[in-house]
C-alpha cells in the first residue's frame, strides 16, 4: 500500500511539474510600485510596427551624460544595427508575474557596437514571449557573436539604472551603457556569418 502511495504521489508531482501555467497576467504584472507598474505595462506592449526615429543612433543612445531619462521618448521606434554579445534568460520577473513557464518570460540580450565591446558601448534588447510567439524560430544563444539589426519601442527600465553606466557611475554591477533599452523588439534580422577563408 505505501509502494502504491508513493507511486501515486510521483505521477501527481510529474502532472504538476510538466504543466504549462495557463494564469493569465495583467498588463501591469505584479509590480510591488507604481514605478515598476509602468515598467511592466511598457515590457508587456504588444508587438507593432513603427517608423523609427532616424535621431536615434547608436551614438545618441550611447551619449550623453548620467541623466538622460529624457533623451527619448518610450513610444519613439529605433532601428540600431550591433553585435549580439550576450544572451540570457530573465526567469521570473513582476512583469510575467514571477511565472517559471520559460515561454512567459523574457529574454535580455546584450548588443555591443563591436564583437570585443566593453560595458561602455553597450546597450540591452528584450525578446518579450510576444515576438518569441510569432518568430518560434528564434535562437537567443544562437545569436551570440552574430551581427544584428533590431527595429522595436525604447523604453527607459528604472529598474535597471543600478546595472548602467551612465546612471550609476559607483555601482559595482554595471553591464551596460544606458538603462534605455530597445523592448519590445518588433522585428529582429541576422547578417548572415562571413565565409570562412
Amino acid at each position: 500500500m505505501k509502494l502504491i502511495g508513493t507511486l501515486l504521489f510521483s505521477f501527481l508531482l510529474h502532472i504538476c511539474v510538466a504543466q504549462k501555467d495557463t494564469t493569465k497576467c495583467p498588463p501591469e504584472g505584479k509590480g510591488a510600485s507604481d514605478l515598476a507598474k509602468r515598467v511592466n505595462t511598457l515590457k508587456n506592449r504588444d508587438v507593432t510596427n513603427g517608423t523609427a526615429n532616424p535621431a536615434i543612433t547608436p551614438e545618441t543612445l550611447l551619449a550623453g551624460g548620467p541623466e538622460d531619462t529624457a533623451a527619448f521618448k518610450n513610444s519613439d521606434y529605433a532601428t540600431i544595427s550591433g553585435y549580439v554579445l550576450e544572451a540570457e534568460d530573465a526567469g521570473p520577473e513582476s512583469c510575467n508575474c514571477f511565472s517559471n513557464d520559460s515561454s512567459k518570460q523574457n529574454i535580455h540580450i546584450y548588443v555591443g557596437q563591436s564583437i570585443t565591446s566593453w560595458k561602455d558601448s553597450i546597450f540591452v534588447i528584450q525578446i518579450t514571449p510576444k515576438f518569441r510567439k510569432l518568430h518560434p524560430e528564434i535562437n537567443a544563444d544562437g545569436l551570440i557573436g552574430q551581427k544584428i539589426t533590431v527595429t522595436g519601442r525604447m523604453m527607459y527600465n528604472f529598474e535597471s539604472k543600478k546595472f548602467a553606466l551612465k546612471a550609476c557611475k559607483t555601482c559595482r554591477t554595471t553591464d551596460r551603457k544606458t538603462a534605455w533599452e530597445i523592448c519590445p523588439v518588433t522585428d529582429l534580422k541576422v547578417f548572415p556569418r562571413p565565409a570562412k577563408k
